[in-house]
């Protein structure tokens, strides 16, 4: 199924290619849009980010979003990108196991944002293969206490915790920092994931920054050697000049 994001940008392309949006001109607020096309902040996000990346548009804070071309720029150049397959992998589960609140110690504060004594909301989670069963990922996620309010509705939320963050407190992620390291899988770890003692994974941390470069929120994932794989894609990505 073709993702709504998708749908909306190609919506969004045709109309600028018919003159609907003329070169020049300003296209509608994130929320206008939200509203016409009855989608999320999140989604016109991204489908506003593709429209930029192919050239279209040029999205300035306190300026809007400009039309800049009525037709993709017409060079290219090829980049490496980590696909999310890593991450949970096609039938994978997820499954929340609790919600809590934590004050970060010295050794956890390293690990987030070097602040001992500040207090997080944790979010135990893994995700399973549906088909065999085997705990493809486990992982811990912390959220900044003033978005504690999100906790109810995080086991049956659809999409990422950042999306819940952002459509219900209306804030942007502006970056995304991504760490990855080889380890041992600690005992109670592979206890849960049924893997031998001393098993090797990868463990992956995701620092969700706002406009400030301040974390909202941090994940910590665990991916076992064994049933794990990592990829890269070579992706095709426009550029160039302003162009009609």
């Amino acid at each position: 199924m073709e993702a709504r994001y998708a749908k909306l940008s190609d919506l969004l392309t045709r109309q600028i290619a018919n003159g609907f949006y003329p070169v020049g001109d300003y296209l509608p607020s994130e929320q206008k849009l939200a509203q016409e096309f009855d989608v999320s902040r999140p989604t016109v996000r991204r489908a506003l980010d593709h429209l930029a990346e192919i050239g279209l548009i040029a999205r300035r804070r306190g300026d809007g979003t400009r039309v800049l071309a009525s037709r993709p720029f017409g060079d290219y150049s090829y980049t490496t990108k980590p696909v999310d397959d890593l991450l949970y992998g096609r039938g994978a589960e997820r499954v929340v196991t609790s919600i809590e609140s934590l004050i970060a110690d010295t050794d956890l504060a390293g690990q987030l944002d070097g602040q001992p004594g500040k207090r997080w909301l944790r979010v135990r989670q893994h995700r399973s293969d549906q088909k065999k069963g085997d705990m493809l990922v486990w992982g811990n996620v912390y959220i900044d206490w003033q978005f504690r309010d999100i906790a109810d509705q995080i086991a049956d939320y659809p999409g990422f915790i950042c999306d819940l963050i952002e459509e219900t407190h209306g804030i942007a992620i502006s970056e995304i920092q991504q760490q990855l390291r080889p380890v041992i899988i600690p005992a109670a770890v592979c206890q849960e994931m049924r893997l031998p003692d001393q098993s090797l994974g990868l463990e992956m941390t995701r620092r969700y920054l706002n406009s400030q470069k301040k974390p909202v929120e941090i994940t910590i994932n665990i991916f076992p050697e064994a049933r794990s794989a990592f990829q890269f894609t070579l992706k095709r990505t426009r550029q160039g000049g302003v162009g009609k």
